[in-house]
């Protein structure tokens, strides 16, 4: 961060407040954002975050309070009009037009044209190039956005941002769906942005990213600005004291002592996604399957639901032998699964909470010919205390929850098959620190019972933290299976990423 600029801040944000129906999700919170400087935000679900970002980026007006760009007060009534002032959002889930190629993407609504006023293909695939080339990152300006991966997206989303002439950069949860290295590149490009003066608000809930990019950091609690200081001044204990208000004892590992095997698979096998799979699970323990993005531990765990088919293999529940034709036969089963996709694949956003926590057994609620509407009240009452979800009633549709809310749903409703064997794949992608240990702690309190647990987690301290085994997966191939005491992130690394 340029110090000699710092007088003069790019964005700043003067007394914030905002309303949604009589309810305060911002209040009185200032935020500054200087050239060169990463200023990160960070906070539970619910603290105003969003809505913080949404007034930045001009979705948003607040009721009270100032924002002033480049020294001068601006009221930004749309995006269109943040833009316009050089600030530009990029969201958690990214909105390229998959059918547009990477410079069609870039410059939607702005294409340079010719003296004939038409599109000039040459002259946008030039500035496209010179745009990948600031960022020093390798992409074909005319291949199709939805061919290109992630991270590849992430970057023409921010090359989109360039074209703008943004001066200020808001990037939401943007290693959500980043392996690790694409999280290092993301991050040599963000130094390449401060080295060019723009300024960079980042919102994460990943603390440990904080302290690797960030310059300073706001905390937002309950709508309030808690905290503001030079990362290199505070700690983690310091960020979640501010972000919660309280402090969490630190986690003491433990040696579990686990049962009969609970679910073994020997040598499964789907053609292009993985191959000769074995590994067991036992009553009380979780096995970690940790890898890089793309190793195969979401295809492994889907076809052991039936939701794809092996070609080869066994699946054996209990010592029998089985094959699962789909969730409701490993339901029948005892295996329950929470999805990594909880927006696309888990919840059904516009339906109430009491009806995503029983959709998945309803057969436990039947009695013939009817369903038994208090057996499934007392349910759904049951898992809303065991879990703490915070609601106002259970007639609330599941969209208007926090994430981490969301979540704790989700796996509310794999409960209702009173699962013996239970899959979790990224059960805290997505949720803030809070609602991460909450779910930890209960997942603890499951596998204490005698519940199986195999844990699918793109975070090496989640895996650590939680796993009795971990079995690390390259390439859709087991590559080393390791105890508790044997693994350590380097060790997971090496094999995910070395072994042959």
């Amino acid at each position: 961060m340029n110090d000699g600029l710092a007088m003069h801040p790019l964005l700043e944000a003067k007394g914030l407040r905002k309303s949604f129906e009589g309810n305060t999700v911002l209040s009185d919170v200032d935020l500054s954002v200087l050239p060169g400087e990463v200023h990160a935000i960070v906070g539970e679900n619910g603290a105003g975050k969003s809505t913080l970002i949404k007034i930045l980026g001009g979705v948003y007006q607040p009721e009270a309070g100032q924002l002033l760009i480049g020294g001068a007060e601006r009221r930004l009534r749309s995006p269109r009009d943040a833009l316009a002032a050089g600030v530009v959002v990029i969201h958690q889930e990214l909105s390229l037009a998959p059918d547009l190629s990477s410079q069609e993407n870039i410059f939607l609504g702005h294409m340079p044209l010719n003296s004939l006023g038409v599109v000039d293909q040459s002259e946008m695939r030039r500035q496209s190039q010179q745009l990948f080339d600031r960022l020093s990152v390798q992409i074909d300006p005319s291949r199709l956005a939805g061919e290109l991966s992630v991270a590849q997206q992430q970057m023409v989303e921010i090359a989109k941002a360039l074209s703008f002439d943004a001066r200020v950069l808001i990037l939401d949860e943007p290693t959500s769906v980043l392996d690790r290295d694409r999280v290092a590149t993301l991050f040599q490009v963000i130094e390449r942005l401060k080295a060019q003066g723009i300024g960079i608000v980042y919102v994460s809930h990943h603390l440990d990213e904080i302290f690797t990019i960030a310059d300073r950091v706001t905390v937002l609690r309950d709508g309030r600005r808690t905290g503001l200081e030079r990362v290199q001044a505070v700690d983690q204990e310091w960020m979640v004291s501010c972000m919660i208000g309280r402090d969490f004892p630190p986690h003491a590992a433990h040696t579990r002592s686990s049962g009969q095997p609970a679910l073994e698979v020997k040598r499964l096998t789907v053609p292009g996604e993985f191959e000769d799979v074995s590994f067991s699970v036992r009553e009380g323990e979780i096995v970690g399957l940790a890898g890089l993005v793309g190793a195969g531990r979401s295809e492994v765990a889907q076809a052991i639901m039936g939701l794809t088919r092996p070609v080869r293999g066994e699946i054996t529940v209990f010592g029998r032998p089985t094959r699962i034709s789909g969730p409701d036969a490993a339901a029948r089963l005892g295996i329950a699964y929470v999805t990594e996709d909880r927006k696309a694949q888990g919840l059904l956003a516009n339906r109430p909470v009491w009806e995503n926590l029983t959709i998945s057994n309803l057969r436990r609620f039947y009695s013939f010919p009817f369903l038994r509407p208090r057996a499934e009240r007392d349910f759904v009452q049951d898992m809303v205390k065991r879990l703490d979800i915070r609601l106002s009633s259970v007639n609330t549709e599941i969209r208007n929850l926090s994430g981490g809310n969301q979540q704790k749903v989700l796996i509310g409703r794999s409960l209702a098959v009173e699962p013996k064997i239970l899959i979790l794949d990224e059960p805290t992608r997505g949720v803030d620190i809070g609602a991460k240990q909450e779910i930890y702690a209960f997942v603890e309190k499951l596998v204490s019972q005698g519940v199986a647990i195999i844990l699918i987690s793109s975070e090496m301290e989640e895996v650590l933290r939680l796993s009795d085994r971990i079995v690390v997966l390259k390439g859709g191939q087991v590559a080393s299976t390791m105890s508790r005491g044997e693994a350590s992130e380097e060790s997971i690394m090496r094999a995910a990423a070395l072994a042959s």
